[in-house]
Formats: C-alpha cells, sequence, structure tokens
C-alpha cells in the first residue's frame, strides 16, 4: 500500500506538474507565435480577398453573357467590362478571347512606373501575340470550368490571371480572363511584417519569390530584385535557406492551423543565429499550392522557455517532497488496512473462529471501519450458528446467478440416526446429551464435507445430508457413499476412546439413495432454507430403518439402493441384500449393504471432492 500510496501522489502530482509545465511551456510558445500566427491568417485573408475578386469577377461577366445582356463586341460588352472593374478595385484589366486567339477587352490606365490608376480603357480586338498567353489560351481550351492559370510578366509587373468560359446555349464562344497586379501582394507583406514584427513573404508553386516587403517598393525592379528570383539569388541569407529547414514538432504555433513550424540555421557575424519559419501552403491559384509564411529570430522566445523551466524545476522539488511525505503517511496507514484485510479474508472464508476483533485507530475513518466490522463480526459468528457454514461457502464459491433458486436436479441423499437414542437419552441429563450429540454431529459434518457433500438439517439424533449440489458433483453417488465409510471409520475410534472417557459407545444407522429431488431455497418470505424434498429423501430415510433390521449389531449399517450401487465401481464392496418393501412404495426395492472401501481411493477421491 505504501508503494501504491507514493506512486499515486507521484503520478497524481507529477501528473498534474507535467500538465501544468507542458500547458505552459506550449502557452509560452504559442503566445509568443500567436503574432505570426495571425501574420499567416491575415496574410491568407488579404490574398483570398485579392485573388476572389477577380473570380467574382469572370464568374459574373460569365453569367451575364450566358444570359445574353451582352455580345461579343458590342457595345454592351464594354459597358459591362467596364462596370466589372470598377466594381472590382482588385483586378487591373478583364479581356474576353476568343478560340482564334483575338483579345479584346479593358484595363486600368498605367502610368510608367506606378500601378494601376483609376482611369479605364478599353483594349479594341486584335490578335494576341505574347507566346506566354497563347499558351495558356491553348491550355486552356482543354479545361472546363473556371481556373487560374501560369503567371505572367511584362513591362508593367507581375500578373495573376482567372479564367472562365464564356458558354451560350450550351456552347463555349470565348473566355473571360481577369487579370490581377501580384504587386499588391508584396505591399500586403510590407503592411503585415510592419505591423507584426516579423518577416513575411510569399512562394509561388516553384519555390520562387512570389511577394515580399523588398518588392513593394516601386524602384525594387530598378535596384535588381525581380519576382519570380530562386530563393538561393533574392538576397534573403533566410530565405536562402529555407529549402534545407528542419520541421520542429516540439514547437506547439499555429498547431491545428495547419501550419508548419520549422528552425532556420544561419551563421551570422555574431555566430550562429537560429531563425523560426512559419509557413502554410494554400491552393487554388495555380498547378501548385502557394506557400504563405513568415520568420522571426528564436532568441525571442528563449527568455520565455527559460522562465517556464526554471518554474518547472520549483513543481518537481515539492513533487519530491510531497512524495516522501505519502510515504510516510501510507505507511502509517497501511498497518491497519492490512489488519482489516486479512481479518476480512477470514470472514470471506466462514473461519469466523479464527477472526480476532479489529483496534481502535486514531484516524477517524480506520476507527469507524474497525467499530463497524466488530460489529458486523459479532453479529455474523451469532448468525453461523443457525446455518451451514459449509452450504454458504460452496453457494458464494460457485458465483452462478440463480444458483439457489429451486430447481429439479438428480442428487444422492445420505440419512443418519442413533440406534435406541431415545432409550439412551432417558438414562441421561439434557445437557449431557446435548453435549453427546454435538460431539457425534461434530463428526458426521467432518465426514460430509471432506467429501463435498452439504448438510442439510438435523433431526433429533439424524442428520439429513445430500451431495451433487449446490456444487456440480458428477460422482455424487460415490461422494457419499465414501462419506458412509468415513463416519463408519471415525466412529469406530471415537466409541474406543469413548469407553475409557465413561462416554456411551453409539451404534449409527445410515441409508443412501440417488434420485431426483427438488432443491434451493424453500419456505417463508422471512424464513428460507436450502434444502431438498422429494420422493428420493423418504427412500433414504426407509433405508436407514431397514439397516436397523440388515444389521442391526454392526457399529455402523450403511444401506444404499440399487440406483446409488449401480453408481459405483469395482472398489466399492456392495453386498446385496434382497428385496425389501419399503414402507409407502408399492414395488419391492433392491438393496445392497456396504462393506470394505478401498482406502486409498477414499482419501483421493475425498480430497478431489473437497476442492470441486
Amino acid at each position: 500500500m505504501v508503494l501504491s500510496f507514493g506512486s499515486l501522489v507521484l503520478l497524481s502530482v507529477g501528473g498534474v506538474l507535467a500538465l501544468s509545465v507542458g500547458a505552459n511551456y506550449r502557452n509560452t510558445v504559442d503566445l509568443l507565435g500567436v503574432q505570426s500566427t495571425l501574420l499567416v491568417d491575415a496574410m491568407e485573408d488579404a490574398l483570398r480577398a485579392e485573388m476572389g475578386g477577380a473570380e467574382q469577377a469572370v464568374d459574373g461577366v460569365a453569367r451575364l453573357y450566358s444570359q445574353g445582356d451582352f455580345q461579343i463586341d458590342g457595345e454592351a460588352m464594354a459597358a459591362t467590362l467596364a462596370g466589372t472593374l470598377s466594381a472590382s478595385r482588385e483586378v487591373t484589366a478583364l479581356l474576353i478571347c476568343t478560340p482564334d486567339m483575338i483579345c479584346r477587352g479593358a484595363g486600368r490606365s498605367m502610368e510608367e512606373g506606378q500601378g494601376p490608376g483609376e482611369a479605364i480603357q478599353a483594349f479594341p480586338p486584335e490578335p494576341e501575340k505574347a507566346p506566354q498567353v497563347l499558351a495558356a489560351l491553348a491550355q486552356r481550351q482543354q479545361v472546363e470550368g473556371r481556373q487560374w492559370g501560369a503567371i505572367v510578366t511584362n513591362e508593367h509587373g507581375l500578373f495573376a490571371h482567372v479564367s472562365m468560359p464564356l458558354q451560350r446555349d450550351g456552347a463555349t464562344q470565348a473566355w473571360v480572363i481577369a487579370a490581377v497586379r501580384l504587386q499588391n501582394l508584396s505591399e500586403i507583406t510590407q503592411q503585415l511584417s510592419s505591423r507584426f514584427g516579423t518577416h513575411a513573404f510569399i512562394l509561388d508553386g516553384n519555390g520562387s519569390i512570389l511577394a515580399d516587403p523588398r518588392l513593394a517598393n516601386a524602384d525594387a525592379i530598378k535596384d535588381g530584385v525581380l519576382p519570380l528570383t530562386p530563393l538561393a539569388t533574392f538576397g534573403d541569407p533566410v530565405l536562402a535557406a529555407f529549402g534545407g529547414r528542419t520541421v520542429d514538432t516540439e514547437l506547439g504555433i499555429g498547431r491545428g492551423h495547419n501550419i508548419e513550424v520549422a528552425e532556420i540555421p544561419i551563421d551570422e557575424k555574431d555566430g550562429e543565429e537560429t531563425y523560426i519559419a512559419i509557413t502554410r501552403q494554400i491552393a487554388g491559384y495555380g498547378a501548385e499550392p502557394w506557400t504563405l509564411g513568415a520568420y522571426f529570430k528564436s532568441s525571442q522566445i528563449d527568455a520565455e522557455i527559460e522562465r517556464v523551466m526554471g518554474s518547472a524545476l520549483l513543481g518537481l522539488a515539492a513533487m519530491v517532497v510531497a512524495v516522501i511525505a505519502a510515504i510516510l503517511l501510507g505507511k502509517r496507514l497501511s498497518r491497519p488496512i492490512k489488519a482489516i484485510a486479512g481479518q476480512a479474508t477470514r470472514v470471506a472464508d466462514f473461519d469466523l473462529d479464527g477472526v480476532t476483533p479489529l483496534p481502535r485507530s486514531r484516524v477517524r475513518e480506520l476507527d469507524d471501519q474497525a467499530a463497524a466490522f466488530n460489529a458486523m463480526l459479532i453479529g455474523l459468528r451469532a448468525f453461523s450458528t443457525y446455518i451451514p457454514r459449509s452450504l454458504v461457502a460452496k453457494l458464494v464459491r460457485t458465483g452462478e446467478i440463480g444458483i439457489a433458486e429451486p430447481r429439479e436436479a438428480v442428487l444422492t441423499v445420505l440419512f443418519t440416526d442413533i440406534a435406541g437414542f431415545t432409550t439412551l437419552s432417558e438414562r441421561m441429563g439434557a445437557g449431557a446429551a446435548a453435549k453427546l450429540l454435538n460431539h457425534h454431529f461434530a463428526i458426521l459434518c467432518r465426514a460430509v464435507d471432506a467429501n463435498g457433500g452439504t448438510v442439510d438439517k438435523f433431526l433429533g439424533d439424524g442428520m439429513l445430508a445430500f451431495f451433487g449440489a449446490p456444487d456440480h458433483l458428477k460422482g455424487h453417488a460415490a461422494a457419499a457413499v465414501r462419506a458412509a465409510a468415513a463416519i463408519r471409520e471415525e466412529l469406530e475410534n471415537d466409541n474406543c476412546q469413548a469407553v475409557s472417557e465413561g462416554r456411551p459407545a453409539l451404534r449409527v444407522r445410515i441409508g443412501i439413495h440417488t434420485g431426483p429431488v427438488i432443491v434451493g431455497n424453500i419456505g417463508a418470505a422471512d424464513r428460507v432454507n436450502y434444502t431438498i424434498v422429494g420422493d428420493t429423501v423418504n427412500v433414504s430415510q426407509r433405508l436407514l430403518e431397514l439397516g436397523k433390521q440388515l444389521g442391526s449389531e454392526a457399529t455402523t449399517s450403511i444401506t444404499i439402493s440399487a440406483e446409488t450401487a449401480s453408481r459405483l465401481d469395482d472398489r466399492f464392496e456392495t453386498i446385496p441384500a434382497g428385496r425389501h418393501r419399503l414402507r409407502g412404495r408399492g414395488e419391492p426395492t433392491e438393496v445392497f449393504q456396504v462393506g470394505e472401501v478401498d482406502s486409498d481411493v477414499h482419501e483421493t477421491q475425498a480430497a478431489s471432492a473437497a476442492r470441486a
């Protein structure tokens, strides 16, 4: 119990400590990285808002065309495109291209070196000549529905485009294309990096720079900082080492938000510095998913983690003190609990005579338990005087539900009585007669219990016992005869001792019969006996009476029926005694007397029956 008590405290306190430290560690890391996580979320929201405006634009134009609101190259088309551009601030240009590779549309005016202006100008129909656009249009004709195409660069910058087929009467007649200027994404990364104190970036599906705070500068291209530059040549040492990052499964920043947390070691002038990169991939804007990310120095979280580790050491020391105190307390409590367990085990085995009362305790709960146990012991001892302990033990040992319910079964019944006891008792006082009977019944009960039988009741100077219930004893007939032989043997020894002690020698008659009976709890609601009833009981009693005639001079006469004898083997000596008409039965009954019983078989099988 001491080890269990100490282990319980260790597990409980240690578990709470581990959970607390773990939670504090996770919370610290999460809180330190929450700004970066929010940054990635904000980047995705801004990106989807930017690109979503283009998707809504092409969807709206396609819907209007399918409804017949405008014709290609008609005046209504120009008005439709101009109105859509005015409503979609994210879209730089809208083009409608026919299968012959001729495009027309409208776009925002571009001033040199500046972004799209407010004025909208029309693009007249003309054959497309740019190889990138021609390849995109050719590939577009092979795909149904809305689709984002490859990123295109021109003298005005970097553009993503989304297209949607224009269908009427079930046939595709052209495609509407919305272009989005991606320098807007770099401006978003610049704003968010400044706001959250980290460095934000966006990579395309091939791992090249798509958006970065440096690209938000209008003079970036003049300075040689170009979009779609591979990471190794972009000029950012952290992003250059991004491909060799190590995914960190310990840090919990952004966990559950499809965010990857990785470490990137960088050699700097003052030594090696580790950066934490937080990234998320989003699909839907090209053949490969884009990567949204941000990075910051790991030194930003080291100080907080050290503080958490210091708290963990203090908690560990407190846990050690608690475990030591629990072990000392457990030793104090274990002794009376062991005593209670030992005495309770004896009660469970119905060894009530070997149970000693429990001592009182200064612990209130243990003292109450000891008082209740002692009161229970007094009640059980008084109660057990009136019921067979062996019967109760068997009912408990079987563990079967409803085992005591009345049922019909084939059992072997053993009946005994003392020859001439009425005359004998008249010459004795009541106390002496009761003492003699108690001594005699103790001999009978030991023999029955040793062979797996159940003592039913005592009837004057006689005893009724049966074999085969509640235990499922297969050889119950043989067990009953072995019990009778044991009674005969012990009674002969006891009679020899009785002469020297001045007690009268006794002669016993035993009747045994095997047959169907009703066995189980029988009686009134407040007074029930586990007993047997049936003609088999009457037959065994009649055989006992017949034994007075067949073995009148024997110390112990054992008379059995043919039904019982047929279940015995050649290790039991059965002496035919003829056919006799028993009182209350119409047909004569074949009867046998029991002679010698193999002593080795008796001892071995009696032990087996006791274990059954």
